[in-house]
């Protein structure tokens, strides 16, 4: 189904130029006014090409206005100057056959190609091919009637490169595809083709006969008497002997045993099965081993000499090991005669002889038989078929004593013992055994057991059994391998085919089974291929191979295909139809293509050549394989005749052509095409086209590309379906720049996607391409499968920014925050990763990101990867088969729900099994293969959970696993595989808010692993699913088990606590302590008595730990405890107790923790020895940096110059760029010194210098430090993140003199209370702007004296003040601070101070102020920003002046980043604004600052003002102005230079042109964590006057006018909601009639625990309701919805910044809803729903002057226009603990 986004306003009108122009996007090619009758089809007459007597030699114009009709009948048709088509060509239904060969196509007007009747592709007369040929740049202009200058003449055209195909302005309608036909279905099962047929080369004849007279048997002899052809040819002795033959006192080596032969009863040319049994004796010397005798043969010439020559042996001697004397051994041998030697009339004699080749005394021999294989054992000798591929393997039947035959060793000795022992087979129908015995090896690399392979067996897909059973006698144990040794005859070397390695082997029979599975290396090039037996690293020990080995065959040739839908492919994919059956395995390029060679009308495919069997629906119904079509009868193909370019093929783009203009490309394939390396240059590309609504991309077929497959860039609203991408380099399907939005993606499948080679710049991340490559999250993904790629499936690489020429177009966009639209029912499989967020920058939208039933399976790293981002969730997902299913890494806040997780399937061990030893070895399809080593096996996991968010920053949770079932990681999986782990690689912080709830493992899979991971982990198990009871599972380290309750959990390096609920103190020590040094031992008491047992807690490493002298860099220990109880901690260095200068202390788990704070928590001070004098290094000789620290990223440094004469002092950097009045150098205090009433009196000797003249800088001590010219100062910070304020800072140290080098700073503070209860105290310098730089010595902070007895009760806590703070000269008594004229929307993250206003926070806080007057006349708001701290990379927060009517409030203006434009512009004049991008790794690397703002103009719209680009404002002004009733605005650097923003003064509505104003400026957060801001703001303007408020609303609803459940009503008060049971509810007992709008302000609303809120829900109820008849019970909510008319209802997340929105309504069907709302947190806004005659709609807002819409209206049932109806209010709990919910509601009614 097509699902539209976005449905846009189109309207079109026709210019004096003939320019038919689209309101939507003007700056683009139009139609054009000549072709307006071209759209007249019933009157259209289009001329045939052939009449047009177009020069094909040169450009071939269909000229505007002009209809042309394709008609060439001939094979080609070559247009050497190409095509440009500015009027209109078509090609017919009726066409032939025909291939156009050009170098370019330009379509300015319509392009066409119709629909075939038959639907069948291919359809070879009917086939269409547009070729694309030529290496020179085409260069593009437009017709003169386009008024889009973009590729004019008078601009040079437009460089399109080689072979291009380019619609600019004009219309394609390409039809290559019926509607009803589908490009891929899923394989539900398959046909095997049975064992491949034996080739005629390959059988092994049938058993030889003798010749005529002859007996099959030459010799047969066992010497129970003396034989008459046997001699000792030159021996002395030649004699039997007890039954043997024996020759001695021979006269050399050559000389042994020999027989004649009977010529004439030799058959020629077949082969002959000699053995016989030999021995040595030797007595003459010491020798106890010789080597094995060879045999050789003496023939005899008629024509009289002879020759002597070694025996002609089938299968050549290998090497031996020598035989020890007095043993017998079996030799056995095949030879072949030929002709001569069977020709008595050319050889009289010959005589086969024995030769030990040695000097060995006597040679023996017995049973010594040559003859042919007899015919009563040609069953065992002679294969039939490929059903079986070894041979004589009935040797049970024959006996001990048979011959191997044609079994062969290539070393050592090989023969058939027969033995009474057990079968080793349990399944043998024989009692005893027969075994092949291999001895006499000298080599690791000879074969013991060899078999010749039918090669013509070995066809591709075939699958055999393998199965064996061995001994090896040796007391060590050894392993015997078994392997395919292959001859490849394209290179003539031998290729190696592992089969398996047994299990060891010592003295006892083990069964070695596998598959082989013939693949494209083993079936293409093979000439020979043999069996191959070896013992590893053994050349030694006795080898038995029981007899019954076989090689059988299995399957695996699939040649008959049925599909899961045949609709649509039974009467559209015919014969000859190339398909593509994607991979099955882990291995993208295990994909497979076949050709048709008939299709059954019930979508049965017969495939030409039989492939590998893949997966179907029968074998798992939820990862079968997908068959995709690639043949279409329209082909856009480009010629390989770029020898210079081989990578660049032709492209195809749509640029700069917008709706109403419909472009419809359907069932296209296209070969080889994309430009590698080239910008813009793909297969198919929308480039920069804006809205294109009603366009399709449908059912083309994107092979083989060069670079990238579809692009969509800089275009929205484009439909794309059931494309196919099969082979492509770089990114399959792309969303270019990030902006792009509203494009629905549906049924498209990808695979065997590979990296480019040629990347267009080090930009791009094509070298790991995605299937689908996604850089906004607002578009819809429904259905679609990327099918194998060497990296992603789907990648959401979004970014803090849009790029590309998108980003002049979308400066303010965020793409990393925006929320994902739709993204459903989509496959992953075959990919390193499958669905990925990645790099670093995450994708972080503000409302949860639902990826909803997706598949990720059979996928070698990951099948999910959620990296660096936060709140994402997978819900009702199928994962399985991956080497980690889930892989939440550095990210925060997911939520994994109602997912089958699955480690390895049935269906995938099946593959794997069919794969034998080769799925283990690279490229590996096992999972258990390691992913970089190949020394041990690699476990699986399900879900592996993170260590690295600190919950106290952000309201960052932990992951959450909900109704998520696990198998498949026990038996039968990889070893050591564990359905949960947590990552211990890249240690930052760790969280215990990871929960679990609702979870089931079905088998005997393994829980949970933490082994070689974190050794802290915390994980929640919520309901007790997990472990059987609710608690925590924890590691098994005494960093961490401190409740007695708590057990070891055996082999998973794992305890259990149950009916515990933990908490984590973060303790923050200094960063110089090396990792590792400091231990904290924690003792105390859980909160019910109970002691606990000692825990030692060690430093993690910080995630600034690049920077450690940073002053915003600590160590951290991570202290995990029983909630409520009472602990104490001391810590130790080398086994001594110590102390760590300080320990800031705050909750890791401040948001979403299970149970209250701890009772106490204090850690042991030792006395210090030095409190009189608290600064370490203070005068720097030491030549270290030790102790001190810097703000910013510039680092501290030592100089080789001091004050007084003294060697050194220490440096801060302070750049021109990027530095600030904030950079500066400090120390952090032993706070054991800070006690309350102690005076510490500050001294330090100041130097500064411009580091643009290197000369002093003269700084103005009577100034105030936002001043140009500003001193330095010193200043306290006092930190308790436990209290409330967290910060409060002191000045204590200002200059004295400022015309010396170096100038003294003098200053004291007296101690309070707060400042001795801090627990971390700050000593800094800093103030002085970008460029200078700041050298401090002789840093002196001394204790002198104690003022009074210390306060028992708590003294107001000290005024904050802001980092760098007002100066003043030195005076005795300060001046009295002027009240601010602006008030703040909240004291945590706004200090005012005199004239200063700080913005701080590390939360995700926005911070306003605003003027408690209002001004009139002329007005002026002047901001400087005087500091500015910079954290992360990309842009940063933003400052925004603005004007608003005077009864604006402070929190009207003070909303998040999602409600800037709906609520926040809603409640202004003007604003203006500044952002800047920041990157500390290169101050060169753009820096700058972008500028714009907005004003309404006299219509009341907001009209933007432009935006403007200068170099980094980390320090200037900017001003906001009204003039004679218009709005302007600028920026500076210096205070004196202005640059005005945008085009000019906008004049206001009259209204506000002289109407008081307030004035006020915030913080835009661009969704960074933290910022900090110091400003001072100046007012000029012609006087302030008292604000004018507005009445507060009265309540429509009372206790009279009402009925009600849990809830409380008053006109003044409004209403107050809150129960702990379920739901409370407030019905009206009057009707209403007519148009109504019902209005609910939300005045406060409580937030319990975790998770969803309970909601509030506004709802419009029939007439004759009443409050009984309201569904408003547990379990309800749905009759509660389909009995209410129209609903609007809302719930919120506990610890996330948004909340989610639903409205409710009636239609004739019944009841349906539709989903909206934004990333306001509705904990104090507003809901409404209203009817006007039968339409309802619902809104939210935050301040009821902007209003965001939820959905769209809705008409209602015809009865309910303006019928009466009563108005409700009800609760949802949402698994909320309890609710209290306070609301204004009002009525407006018509």
């Amino acid at each position: 189904m097509k699902l539209l986004v976005r449905i846009l306003p189109l309207l079109a009108a026709v210019t004096d130029s003939g320019i038919i122009v689209s309101s939507a996007r003007e700056s683009s090619f139009q139609p054009m006014h000549c072709n307006l009758p071209l759209l007249d089809v019933a009157t259209l007459t289009c001329i045939p090409f052939s009449n047009m007597n177009y020069d094909t030699s040169s450009k071939v114009v269909i000229e505007c206005g002009t209809c042309v009709i394709m008609d060439i009948l001939q094979d080609e048709l070559v247009l050497e100057g190409g095509l440009d088509v500015v009027g209109k060509l078509v090609f017919p239904s009726s066409r032939q056959a025909l291939k156009i060969i050009t170098p370019f196509i330009f379509v300015q007007g319509v392009f066409i190609v119709e629909q075939l009747v038959q639907k069948n592709v291919p359809q070879l007369n009917k086939l269409l091919e547009f070729h694309f040929v030529g290496t020179n740049d085409v260069i593009f202009v437009p017709h003169h009637n386009q008024t889009y200058d973009k590729c004019s003449d008078n601009n040079g055209g437009c460089n399109q490169s080689k072979k291009p195909f380019i619609v600019a302005g004009g219309k394609v309608d390409i039809q290559g595809m019926h509607e009803d036909c589908h490009t891929w279905s899923r394989l539900k099962s398959v046909d095997d083709a049975g064992a491949p047929a034996l080739l005629a080369e390959d059988a092994l004849m049938v058993a030889p006969e003798p010749r005529d007279g002859c007996f099959a048997t030459l010799i047969n002899e066992s010497f129970e008497t003396s034989p008459s052809n046997f001699n000792g040819l030159n021996a002395a002795v030649a004699t039997v002997e007890n039954g043997y033959y024996t020759v001695s006192q021979r006269p050399s080596g050559y000389v042994g045993p020999g027989v004649h032969l009977a010529v004439d009863c030799i058959t020629p040319n077949v082969p002959y099965l000699l053995q016989f049994k030999f021995r040595y004796r030797h007595t003459t010397t010491s020798t106890t081993e010789f080597v094995p005798p060879y045999v050789k043969m003496i023939q005899y010439h008629m024509g009289g000499g002879n020759d002597w020559r070694s025996i002609p042996t089938v299968y050549p001697r290998g090497q031996m090991s020598n035989a020890k004397i007095d043993e017998w051994y079996e030799m056995q041998l095949v030879v072949e005669f030929d002709d001569i030697m069977a020709d008595s009339s050319q050889t009289s004699d010959l005589t086969l002889y024995i030769a030990p080749m040695s000097d060995v005394d006597t040679i023996d021999i017995d049973d010594f038989v040559l003859e042919l294989p007899s015919s009563s054992e040609s069953e065992a000798f002679e294969p039939s078929s490929c059903d079986s591929l070894l041979s004589n393997r009935g040797a049970d039947s024959i006996g001990g004593g048979a011959h191997t035959y044609l079994f062969y060793p290539t070393g050592g000795l090989l023969n058939i013992v027969s033995s009474d022992e057990s079968n080793p087979n349990p399944t043998s129908t024989t009692g005893t055994t027969s075994f092949f015995r291999s001895s006499l090896r000298s080599s690791t690399w000879s074969s013991a057991l060899s078999h010749e392979i039918p090669t013509g067996c070995l066809r591709l897909a075939s699958v055999y059994d393998f199965s064996a059973y061995v001994r090896v006698h040796s007391t060590t144990e050894r392993r015997v391998s078994f392997s395919l040794q292959v001859y490849d005859n394209t290179n003539g070397q031998n290729e190696d085919l592992a089969i398996v390695t047994c299990p060891p082997s010592s003295n006892g029979w083990v069964h070695c089974t596998s598959k082989i599975r013939i693949t494209e290396d083993y079936y293409a090039s093979s000439s020979s291929a043999f069996l191959y037996t070896r013992v590893l690293d053994d050349d030694i020990s006795v080898l038995d191979i029981a007899t019954d080995i076989s090689v059988t065959y299995a399957g695996g040739r699939s040649v008959s295909l049925t599909l899961e839908d045949p609709g649509g492919i039974s009467d559209c994919w015919g014969p000859g139809a190339e398909i593509l059956v994607t991979s099955h395995t882990i291995r993208h390029e295990d994909s497979q293509l076949a050709t048709i060679a008939s299709v059954n009308g019930d979508g049965r495919l017969t495939l030409v050549d039989p492939i590998h069997k893949p997966i179907t629906l029968e074998d798992d119904v939820e990862t079968a394989v997908e068959v995709a079509v690639l043949s279409r009868n329209i082909v856009f193909s480009a010629a390989e005749d770029d020898d210079g370019d081989p990578l660049h093929g032709g492209h195809f783009i749509v640029m700069h052509t917008s709706a109403p203009v419909v472009q419809n490309i359907v069932g296209v394939e296209t070969r080889g095409n994309g430009q590698q390396g080239k910008l813009g240059k793909y297969p198919l590309h929308f480039h920069m086209c804006a809205s294109v609504a009603g366009s399709t991309l449908s059912k083309n077929s994107i092979r083989n590309t060069k670079q990238r497959g579809i692009v969509v860039h800089g275009t929205d609203d484009l439909y794309l379906h059931e494309n196919i991408l099969y082979g492509t380099r770089g990114h399959a399907v792309m969303l270019e720049d990030g902006a792009e939005r509203g494009n629905v993606f549906e049924r498209n499948l990808g695979a065997v996607g590979r990296g480019v080679d040629i990347r267009i710049s080090d930009d791009e991340s094509d070298p790991t391409p995605a299937t689908f490559w996604i850089t906004n999250p607002e578009n819809s993904w429904i259905g679609n499968v990327a099918a194998g790629s060497s990296f992603s499936g789907f990648w959401f690489e979004v970014k803090t920014r849009v790029r590309g020429p998108s980003l002049k177009l979308h400066e303010d966009m965020i793409p990393n925050a925006l929320d994902l639209f739709l993204f459903t029912d989509n496959v992953s499989h075959s990919n390193s990763q499958g669905l990925q967020t990645y790099p670093q920058t995450g994708y972080r939208p503000s409302n949860l990101a639902v990826f909803r039933n997706h598949k990720s399976y059979r996928n070698r790293l990951s099948g999910v990867f959620f990296h660096a981002g936060g709140r994402l969730s997978i819900d009702g997902g199928y994962i399985s088969d991956n080497k980690i299913g889930i892989d939440i890494d550095m990210d925060h806040s997911d939520v994994i729900s109602n997912t089958i997780v699955v480690g390895s399937s049935p269906a995938y061990k099946a593959v794997v099994s069919a794969m034998g030893h080769a799925a283990s070895h690279y490229p590996a399809t096992s999972l258990c293969a390691p992913i970089q080593t190949d020394d041990d096996i690699s476990p699986q996991v399900g879900v592996r959970l993170d260590s690295y968010h600190d919950g106290s920053l952000f309201g960052a949770t932990g992951s959450t696993l909900k109704n998520v079932t696990f198998s498949g990681f026990g038996s039968g999986s990889c070893a050591g595989s564990s359905a949960l782990h947590v990552d211990g690689e890249d240690i930052r912080y760790f969280d215990t808010r990871n929960t679990l709830v609702d979870i089931t493992v079905l088998d005997d899979s393994q829980r949970i692993d933490l082994c070689g991971g974190e050794k802290q982990v915390a994980i929640r198990d919520v309901d007790g699913s997990m472990m059987g009871k609710q608690g925590f599972i924890i590691s098994d380290s005494n960093a961490i088990r401190a409740h007695p309750a708590c057990v070891s959990v055996a082999d998973t390096c794992a305890a259990f606590c149950p009916g515990v609920c933990l908490r984590t103190m973060t303790v923050m020590v200094p960063s110089y302590y090396a990792r590792g040094s400091l231990t904290l031992k924690m003792t105390g008491t859980t909160a019910d008595g109970q002691t606990i047992v000692p825990i030692f807690v060690q430093d993690i490493q910080t995630k600034e730990i690049f920077l450690p002298q940073q002053d915003s860099s600590y160590g951290r220990l991570f202290v995990t405890l029983p909630a409520g109880g009472t602990y104490h901690g001391q810590f130790f260095m080398d086994g001594k107790p110590t102390w760590p200068h300080f320990t800031d202390l705050k909750y890791e788990d401040k948001f979403g923790n299970c149970g209250p704070d701890f009772a106490s928590f204090d850690i042991e001070q030792l006395v210090p020895d030095r409190c009189n004098s608290l600064i370490r290094n203070a005068d720097f000789e030491s030549g270290t940096t030790d102790y001190w620290l810097h703000a910013g990223s510039y680092g501290v440094e030592v100089i080789n110059e001091g004050s007084n004469g003294s060697s050194k002092s220490l440096l801060a950097p302070n750049p021109k760029y990027g530095g600030g009045r904030y950079v500066g150098v400090g120390q952090r205090l032993d706070t054991r010194c800070i006690e309350e009433g102690f005076t510490y009196t500050l001294s330090a000797m100041v130097k500064l210098v411009d580091t643009s003249t290197g000369g002093p800088y003269l700084c103005n001590l009577s100034g105030y430090t936002g001043d140009l010219n500003s001193c330095p100062l010193g200043s306290l910070r006092f930190t308790n993140r436990l209290g409330e304020p967290e910060n409060a800072w002191e000045t204590v140290g200002r200059m004295s003199t400022n015309n010396l080098e170096w100038n003294l700073m003098t200053g004291s503070h007296t101690a309070n209370d707060f400042d001795a209860a801090a627990y971390s105290v700050y000593l800094y310098f800093n103030g002085v702007p970008a460029g200078i730089n700041i050298q401090v010595d002789d840093v002196s902070f001394v204790r002198t004296y104690e003022t009074g007895t210390p306060s028992t009760t708590p003294s107001t806590h000290p005024t904050p003040a802001p980092t760098v703070e007002p100066s003043s000269p030195p005076s005795p008594m300060p001046a009295p601070a002027v009240p601010s004229p602006f008030e703040g929307s909240n004291t945590d993250s706004i200090l005012i101070v005199d004239e200063t206003i700080r913005l701080t926070t590390e939360s995700a806080v926005d911070s306003t102020v605003l003027t408690k007057e209002a001004h009139i006349g002329d007005i002026v708001l002047t901001v400087e920003i005087q500091a500015r701290s910079m954290s992360g990379s990309g842009y940063q927060p933003q400052l925004v002046l603005f004007f608003a009517p005077e009864t604006t409030s402070v929190a009207d203006v003070t909303t998040n980043d999602n409600g800037f434009g709906d609520f926040f512009e809603s409640s202004v004049v003007a604003w203006m604004k500044e952002r800047i991008y920041f990157n500390p790794n290169d101050p060169n690397l753009l820096m700058y600052t972008w500028f714009n703002a907005k004003v309404l103009d006299t219509d009341s719209n907001f009209v933007s003002e432009g935006g403007s680009k200068n170099n980094r404002m980390n320090s200037g002004f900017l001003r906001l102005q009204r003039s004679g009733g218009s709005i302007d605005s600028y920026y500076s650097f210096d205070g004196v230079s202005w640059a005005e923003v945008g085009g000019g003064p906008v004049l206001l509505p009259t209204s506000y042109r002289t109407a008081p104003l307030k004035l006020g400026y915030r913080i835009k957060r661009e969704w960074k964590s933290a910022y900090d801001i110091t400003t001072h703001p100046t007012i000029t303007s012609n006087g302030a006057v008292t604000a004018s408020t507005t009445s507060d609303p009265q309540s429509y609803f009372d206790d009279d006018n009402i009925e009600r459940i849990g809830t409380s009503c008053s006109s003044s008060d409004g209403c107050n909601l809150a129960m702990d049971a379920y739901n409370s509810a407030v019905l009206s007992t009057e009707t209403f009639s007519g148009d109504v709008s019902f209005i609910v302000k939300v005045e406060n609303r409580k937030v319990f625990g975790t998770g969803y809120q309970s909601g509030l829900a506004l709802f419009f109820a029939p007439a004759d309701a009443t409050l009984n008849l309201v569904p408003t019970g547990r379990n309800e909510d749905g009759a509660f919805n389909d009995y209410v008319i129209a609903a609007v209802s809302d719930k919120i997340h506990a610890s996330i910044d948004h909340t989610w929105t639903t409205m409710k309504y009636q239609t004739d069907s019944g009841t349906l809803s539709q989903s909206g709302g934004d990333g306001y947190k509705n904990t104090q806004g507003y809901l409404m729903l209203e009817r006007a005659g039968n339409v309802v709609s619902a809104s939210m807002s935050a301040n009821s002057h902007g209003w965001k819409a939820i959905g769209v209206p809705k008409v209602l049932p015809s009865k309910y226009a303006g019928a009466p109806i009563k108005l409700g209010i009800r609760t949802f709990r949402n698994w909320a603990s309890s609710y209290e919910i306070s609301v204004m509601p009002t009525v407006e009614q018509s």
